[in-house]
């Protein structure tokens, strides 16, 4: 849809007037768009607001399109991702100006107040209530104050809705099932940001974020990125994200999520059996086992191996997959499983390093060492044949000297590693690295991130290469217009098929010999019958 650069975007009529003559829905049907940032946990976390959404009577929208309701689901494990979420909230405010800007999540959860200052922002809610989200929405009014709603962080197990897109069957509410936990919103949890909105406005020019009056085309692309992003996670039921934990006792120095989302806690079993066999009848043929630190997972008895174990059982599942996984909580009968071409876990290991240097894991509050890391990773590769393993590895940790960096370097090279995310050290204030003397200059950061970025380019290349010729199952998951279909084997190589092909391939799994690479995907063509 075009987008006018028009004063009230929300009472596009004639845009109303189709959608009820082509879906049949009401002119009074509230619209609502969804955009999450940061995490694997916040894409599945949005994905069950989108269908609670959905089952509450809205009509779910795309990000570019006018909407009554705009939900910016949030990240803050770096300054740069709260310089992203202000971005994002202003560019929604632009193209949606009497829109309900409505921002849940991490960065909600540590600076409400400050969200709260940001024009157009109508409704703040921290994680333990953003579930919630629709018996909020009633408290809003457009002549009052920002509403804040962030109670303390529950400890205890959770159960998590299970929202089918089918509504023609009973749902599970979450308030029935957790009524310790609700919270309703209280007239001390308002705040007003007049006195302080010039104060913080101050602030986000001088971190880069764009402030304008008036739509721009970089508004657009912003929210389309994002957008594109979402529809991928929500809109198809190729792959979903089954969240089993949230939270974290780890307690890194420079970790921020432990208080974003509290200490660690676990998703009572039978509830998540119920959303993952839901996810599965709704033709989900892979299901990723995400949370903040899955490997901890205990409910009395019950561990991840019995997740992993329930998900093997549902028939049609045809693939599971662990997201990302601490180092020392790995059980070493999941490389039995990945190595089991019977077995539905796929061959994938994603372990997060963060230096290769002990003397920084121990500055870090990391819980293990560097020989204890580099162990576990090649057990697991001579066990599990074919394995992709990926990790997260920090650059410009206070006091990282040349030294420690090229240890790292050089672990990294050895190691038989796939690729890498590289994060520059962003100190978070409240952890205790923000307090650590020797920060690294921003220069060097970058230096060395681009150093470490292309030799994950390198290895991924050398990955690839190892399976030219050979012919591996692909999940085909995405037929956008104008380009190729395209997909992921088991292994997590992304394959773009290298022929035309009309017919949508979406959600089967079908071989492909794999004849070349092409960036960071491998093409792949199919094996005349």
């Amino acid at each position: 849809m075009t987008l006018l650069p028009e004063p009230n975007l929300s009472i596009d009529t004639n845009y109303l007037d189709q959608e009820k003559r082509n879906v049949g829905f009401e002119t009074t049907l509230k619209r609502v768009s969804f955009h999450t940032l940061g995490c694997r946990l916040n894409q599945s976390e949005t994905n069950v607001l989108s269908r609670r959404f959905k089952q509450s009577g809205y009509r779910v929208v795309t990000g570019t399109e006018p909407a009554d309701i705009c939900v910016i689901n949030t990240c803050t494990v770096t300054e740069h991702s709260d310089a992203k979420n202000r971005q994002a909230i202003r560019a929604l405010h632009r193209l949606n100006p009497e829109a309900i800007i409505t921002v849940v999540g991490c960065y909600a959860q540590i600076n409400p107040e400050e969200i709260a200052c940001i024009e157009g922002v109508q409704l703040v809610i921290g994680n333990e209530e953003k579930m919630n989200l629709t018996d909020y929405l009633e408290h809003v009014t457009s002549s009052g104050p920002p509403l804040i709603v962030r109670p303390k962080i529950n400890k205890n197990t959770f159960c998590a809705p299970v929202v089918p897109y089918s509504f023609s069957t009973p749902t599970i509410n979450s308030r029935e099932l957790e009524e310790d936990k609700c919270h309703p919103p209280q007239k001390e949890n308002s705040y007003s940001s007049k006195k302080t909105d010039t104060k913080f406005k101050s602030k986000e020019k001088n971190d880069g974020d764009s402030i304008l009056s008036n739509i721009t085309s970089s508004d657009i692309n912003h929210v389309a990125k994002l957008d594109q992003f979402d529809n991928k996670t929500l809109h198809q039921n190729t792959r979903a994200a089954l969240k089993i934990q949230d939270g974290c006792d780890f307690m890194c120095s420079f970790c921020i999520i432990p208080f974003a989302r509290g200490r660690s806690r676990y998703r009572e079993f039978q509830n998540l059996k119920e959303e993952a066999s839901m996810l599965v009848k709704e033709g989900v043929r892979e299901i990723v086992i995400t949370g903040v630190n899955v490997g901890t997972y205990h409910i009395g008895e019950l561990t991840i191996l019995d997740v992993v174990d329930y998900l093997n059982s549902l028939p049609g599942l045809a693939r599971i997959r662990i997201s990302s996984i601490e180092p020392t909580t790995v059980p070493e009968i999941l490389f039995q499983y990945m190595n089991d071409p019977e077995h539905k876990l796929v061959p994938y290991f994603h372990l997060p390093i963060q230096s290769g240097a002990d003397t920084i894991l121990t500055r870090m509050k990391r819980r293990y060492s560097v020989a204890q890391y580099t162990d576990e990773i090649w057990r697991a590769f001579e066990t599990v044949q074919n394995l992709c393993i990926g990790t997260d590895v920090m650059v410009g940790f206070p006091e990282e000297n040349d030294s420690e960096f090229e240890n790292t370097l050089n672990l990294l090279d050895k190691l038989p590693l796939t690729y890498f995310h590289v994060f520059p050290f962003s100190s978070r204030k409240g952890t205790p690295a923000f307090h650590m003397k020797g920060q690294i200059p921003p220069q060097i950061k970058q230096k060395r991130s681009e150093i470490l970025r292309e030799l994950s380019t390198r290895k991924r290349f050398a990955f690839h290469q190892r399976f030219l010729g050979q012919t591996r199952n692909v999940l085909w998951e995405s037929k956008a217009p104008k380009t190729n279909v395209s997909g992921y084997t088991d292994n997590f190589i992304r394959v773009v098929l290298d022929q035309t092909y009309k017919t949508d391939l979406r959600n089967q799994l079908i071989p492909v010999k794999l004849n070349g690479i092409k960036g960071q995907t491998m093409l792949g063509k199919f094996i005349p019958s």
